[in-house]
């Protein structure tokens, strides 16, 4: 089948990027976010106190290059407690998804003999392999997804879409120890146990809907937005209205399980910084805040700092001219993508710090790419006779996106774009630069 075609050669160009990038190459995986999520481990299994997630900073500050500049100080989030103690302001569900792969890394440490720190080569490639495999298995459930609504013509063309050409591909390759691959499969899953929960309501949905809500949410407390996935699922109509009341009473035990059981993953954290601080709830993002007056909507979608419409415009096609087709061929979800779609950018770009530091276009908006999906497929769906002039417009500027993203991910794991402070004239300047710095002209004789 096509669909199937396209998600293995998707997953092995996303494990080839990885092996290429510099973190799995030169030790950079632990840079900042990635390593702040991750420094809950070793401070647990391997320096016994939980209260000692600066360890790993110290590594990490230690082997910084030089090249890279002076070592930035909290570069992984940590800040000093009054009992003496550390905290990162990284929520834990990262690293409770890389807890297996720790185990992994760990062992092959001690039979290869490899430092047994945490930092050393194996923690770093098992945290980049933890994204990849969680990235690659996201994309597997929203092909199910998808074909439950789509031919697996239209399903084939949409992985690639979302997989090549989104900047997922860089998260869950070149960066792939961030939370955001992690984060596509968690809100896969919401999605599909919702989907299913609607269509014949069972515990094993509700439990999944409340575990898969939970686990994201322990990655990103922003994640807990997601719950208008559930909430407005199906509401596309005002008999659908009227029975969603009705229908969440005759299911009321099964509501409240799943629900229960989310509040639980969460609520690990709370035990966390409880145990170390005494406190059950800790504000570790200081200095940083949002600014609900002055959202940068506008910047976030189309500055050429980090607009996503500009580095991923398969979302522009997605959203201009697949969501408006999305009640023809999926009318359920309609209200919760449109719904959950401006609640999030408006919560995204409100962030003081819009840009969210070296990124390749809106990083956090990769959590939103399997609702996205279904809008995609709408409008291929909707033109889908093939040498309909139409249908090949629509796969044509589809490609387009694609080989354009591609190319801009290369360029931006190379050093070509900017992850801060791109501008106009770089842009232009670098547009065709295959690395960097470019190759020189030969020689003129």
């Amino acid at each position: 089948m096509k669909s199937l075609l396209v998600f293995l050669f998707t997953a092995v160009l996303l494990f080839l990027a990885q092996a290429y990038a510099k973190p799995w190459k030169r030790l950079e995986a632990f840079d900042w976010d990635q390593g702040g999520y991750f420094s809950y481990l070793p401070a647990r299994f391997l320096y016994n106190d939980i209260g000692r997630p600066d360890s790993l900073a110290k590594l990490v500050e230690r082997e910084w290059l030089p090249t890279k500049g002076p070592h930035p100080m909290n570069s992984l989030g940590m800040s000093k407690l009054p009992n003496g103690k550390y905290i990162t302001k990284y929520p834990m569900g990262v690293a409770v998804g890389e807890l297996p792969w720790f185990g992994m890394a760990h062992l092959y440490a001690r039979l290869h003999g490899d430092p047994l720190n945490g930092f050393s080569r194996p923690y770093q490639h098992a945290a980049m392999l933890a994204g990849l495999f969680y990235g690659i298995l996201g994309l597997w459930v929203l092909r199910e997804l998808l074909r439950r609504y789509y031919s697996d013509e239209v399903t084939a063309w949409t992985l690639a879409g979302i997989g090549l050409g989104t900047n997922f591909f860089a998260y869950t390759s070149y960066q792939a120890a961030h939370s955001h691959a992690m984060l596509f499969l968690w809100h896969a899953l919401l999605l599909y146990c919702t989907a299913r929960w609607y269509e014949r309501p069972a515990r094993r949905w509700a439990l999944g809907m409340g575990l898969f809500l939970g686990l994201a949410t322990l990655c990103r407390f922003t994640e807990a937005i997601y719950v208008l996935v559930p909430l407005t699922w199906g509401l596309s109509s005002g008999a659908a209205w009227r029975q969603r009341l009705p229908l969440w009473g005759r299911h009321l035990g099964q509501l409240v399980l799943g629900a229960g059981l989310g509040l639980v993953v969460i609520s690990a954290q709370l035990f966390f910084w409880h145990s170390v601080s005494g406190q059950w709830v800790i504000n570790g993002y200081y200095g940083e805040y949002f600014d609900f007056q002055h959202p940068h909507i506008i910047e976030g979608l189309l500055s050429i700092e980090k607009g996503w419409f500009v580095y991923t415009p398969v979302m522009a096609l997605t959203v201009v001219g697949g969501l408006p087709l999305l009640r023809r061929h999926v009318p359920a979800a309609l209200p919760a993508t449109l719904g959950t779609l401006l609640a999030v950018l408006y919560l995204t770009f409100s962030w003081e710090q819009w840009g969210y530091g070296w990124t390749f276009s809106a990083r956090p908006l990769i959590s939103i790419y399997p609702l996205l999906a279904l809008s995609l497929a709408a409008l291929l769906a909707t033109v889908p006779r093939p040498r309909a002039l139409g249908s090949m417009v629509v796969r044509g500027l589809l490609l387009a996106c694609i080989l354009l993203c591609l190319l801009q991910t290369w360029q931006y794991a190379s050093g070509i774009l900017q992850g801060v402070g791109e501008t106009a004239a770089l842009y232009k300047e670098r547009f065709f630069w295959l690395r960097f710095p470019p190759t020189p002209p030969p020689p003129t004789h």
